[in-house]
């Protein structure tokens, strides 16, 4: 059993209770006990005074392979990021390659206080290995294109990967069609019956830019949101990545299927793409996660980062300071984006939940005059306060040392396949 004493704990459950110099014991992957302090004799002790405990964050939507185009594809909008620069850089990768880059990106979450995440890719097989080894959780997906003469190959592995999966606690499978513009509605049909069959949700790129929006409804006379309804694709449950122009009537449908959204505030702004109309949906009840996109297209993985933009975007383009405010967007950080993504055991700090938290100081210049401790952590607090990351249980990293990675091996590789993919360009 692990205990950590003497800590302020940021629960996030319905209450959002902050308990002060409490006591949160674990054993195995679960927490057995959060309150007042309790003591525990022969427990492994980790005394947290002087820091707060949250729970760790859940990333809604990522790509980690992509970790090794950071710097290279930036100032571009979203079409000329992907056809000149990213969809040629990928045609590089390898399967050493993937899952070097996941586990260096794993390396990154870990760091910055992640614990779950949803990721797309071309191959999930890497991506679930990378983040088993770190000791993460999450849903992977392998990404269809109806460009790609081995689409039905993919798709078989993914459904092999699901089955190979399907008793393990850390690891799910989504079906992962790239988004309407890449897909046609005939692929799209036949991936949403496929998944819908096999019980898997479905993770895809959604109405990021106006133009992709735009050019749906001259192609097919509707919004991707109806175009996926009309194909029946929303028979599973969907994660419709950005949504940055939807209509009203596109929310009323994912109300409707109980489908989710995925904001990614950072990567919209940095594209230019827009800004998601969050509130609103937030006003009809929409799930939502936060979440950050790539590291080619953020640059960082680093939710706290994001966290922290989501309450403040909504603020100034609506110009209106009580459309967000730091519970929220804690919420929909942690407990709303689990929820979000079909995890019920996670993103509070409860009893019988999952024992995944960081542990972070209050003794920087700009945490140390506690107020309200919700408030501080969004818009004072920052990713390098964490001291530690727990995930299953485990402690994965502890005051600059990961427990379960050799970061020096897990960079190096990178570096080298850096170097491999870049050759000649």
């Amino acid at each position: 059993m692990k205990v950590f004493q003497n800590a302020c704990i940021v629960t996030v459950n319905s209450s959002f209770d902050v308990i002060e110099k409490g006591t949160l014991a674990v054993e195995g992957k679960k927490i057995v006990y959060v309150g007042p302090r309790r003591d525990y004799p022969d427990a492994e002790i980790f005394d947290c005074s002087g820091k707060v405990i949250m729970p760790g964050f859940v990333n809604g939507h990522a790509h980690m392979p992509m970790i090794f185009f950071r710097g290279y594809t930036d100032d571009l909008n979203l079409q000329d990021w992907l056809w000149q620069r990213i969809f040629p850089l990928e045609s590089r990768h390898t399967p050493d390659t993937e899952y070097h880059g996941a586990l260096a990106a794993a390396a990154e979450l870990t760091r910055t206080g992640t614990t779950t995440v949803n990721d797309m890719y071309y191959h999930g097989e890497y991506v679930a290995r990378a983040l088993k080894e770190a000791g993460l959780s999450g849903t992977v997906s392998s990404c269809l294109m109806s460009s790609n003469e081995q689409a039905e190959s993919v798709l078989r592995s993914a459904l092999d990967l699901a089955d190979r999966y399907k008793d393990d606690e850390d690891i799910r499978v989504a079906i992962a069609p790239h988004a309407e513009y890449t897909c046609t509605p005939e692929d799209l049909r036949y991936w949403g019956e496929t998944a819908a069959k096999a019980g898997l949700p479905i993770h895809i790129h959604c109405s990021e830019t106006r133009s992709e929006h735009e050019e749906c409804v001259a192609r097919h006379g509707m919004t991707p949101v109806e175009l996926f309804e009309s194909l029946g694709m929303m028979e599973t449950h969907m994660l419709l990545a950005h949504c940055v122009y939807i209509t009203e009537n596109d929310m009323d449908v994912i109300k409707k299927h109980g489908a989710s959204v995925l904001h990614n505030p950072i990567s919209n702004l940095k594209l230019a793409s827009g800004v998601a109309p969050i509130p609103k949906m937030l006003e009809k009840g929409l799930k939502v996660a936060i979440s950050t996109d790539g590291p080619a297209s953020n640059n960082t993985q680093d939710m706290w980062e994001e966290m922290r933009v989501a309450a403040l975007v909504h603020k100034g383009y609506l110009r209106d300071p009580l459309v967000m405010n730091a519970k929220t967007s804690l919420y929909h950080a942690t407990k709303g984006a689990a929820l979000a993504l079909g995890y019920n055991d996670r993103g509070s700090l409860e009893e019988g939940m999952r024992a995944d938290f960081v542990v972070f100081r209050t003794d920087s210049p700009a945490m140390d005059i506690r107020t309200d401790i919700v408030n501080l952590i969004v818009y004072s607090g920052n990713s390098r306060d964490i001291v530690m990351t727990v995930a299953g249980g485990e402690v994965l990293y502890d005051s600059g040392e990961y427990r379960k990675l050799d970061i020096e091996k897990v960079m190096g590789d990178a570096r080298n396949d850096f170097e491999t993919i870049f050759r000649d360009r």
